[in-house]
């Protein structure tokens, strides 16, 4: 009965063992899968890393143009013909003229850029003559300021100014300051006809932190549609060596029909037409 006895104690802790033993092993089994889980899980919300190749460049920046076209303001019949063009044109516009406020006006309700065309003493006045609301270096400060504002009371929807003529006053370093810090407090930027190689435009545009650009070429020194039309085209033929372009020209016949051309032409290089204020750096 003893032996018996034992036998059956025997077999009941050897099952309980066994039973133990086949909880822990499920127990650890189930903290195995459940920390799988959440790693599964952690991974599944985190960003997956992406693989750039090495061989991929970046599309090239598209180059830039922009065309202004100056001394505006004196008749509209080209104005007209020019707003027919399909690009955002930049013009300029001469202050006291006959159409000065209706060209403004016109080209405001299209969109258009406008500019301020400053008239500046040349070298070689009176034989040269800038017209109404000119600077002149003998000018004091007070004269200077006060036309500077009359001109721009003439001229409405203004952005910027450019100047005409001026091959004297560009180089009157004192005087241009004047005008400069009164183009800065109207919020204008300046764009340098470049009408002098020792304009001191820059140096003190930079100097007083005025918004600035130069003009890069006069593209209708001769009034040949033909010629003016392969100024633009040399241009696209030299394309590797700019990235952007001022050009300026004038509302004469030949630039128009040019411009009619060379405008597609551009486009079709894949060149983006823009208005002036696109290139203006601070």
């Amino acid at each position: 009965m003893k032996n018996s006895r034992n036998k059956r104690l025997l077999v009941g802790s050897g099952i309980l063992v066994f039973l133990l033993v086949a909880v822990l092993v499920i127990c650890l089994l189930n903290i195995k899968t459940a920390k799988e889980d959440i790693k599964r899980e952690r991974a599944s919300k985190e960003t997956p890393k992406i693989h750039v190749s090495k061989d991929i460049v970046p599309p090239p920046e598209r180059q830039k143009i922009a065309i202004i076209i100056d001394d505006i303001g004196c008749d509209l019949t080209p104005l007209n013909e020019l707003l027919k063009i399909d690009a955002p044109i930049t013009f300029s516009i001469l202050p006291h003229c006959t159409y000065s406020v209706d060209s403004a006006e016109k080209l405001y309700r299209a969109g258009r850029e406008i500019l301020l065309h400053l008239p500046m003493e040349p070298h070689g006045y009176p034989d040269k003559d800038p017209g109404a609301g000119a600077l002149f270096s003998r000018m004091n400060g007070e004269e200077i300021r006060r036309q500077v504002k009359k001109n721009i009371e003439a001229v409405p929807y203004i952005s910027g100014v450019n100047n005409h003529m001026g091959s004297r006053f560009m180089e009157d370093e004192e005087r241009l300051n004047i005008v400069f810090n009164r183009l800065s407090e109207e919020d204008l930027f300046f764009v340098d006809s470049l009408t002098t190689r020792r304009s001191k435009g820059k140096k003190l545009a930079i100097k007083i932190g005025l918004r600035f650009a130069s003009r890069d070429i006069f593209v209708d020194n001769n009034q040949d549609s033909t010629i003016i039309l392969q100024n633009f085209m040399n241009l696209l033929k030299k394309r590797n060596r700019w990235k952007t372009l001022i050009i300026i020209g004038h509302p004469y016949p030949g630039t128009i029909l040019a411009l009619k051309e060379a405008v597609p032409r551009i486009r079709a290089e894949g060149i983006d037409i823009v208005p002036v204020s696109d290139l203006i750096s601070d």
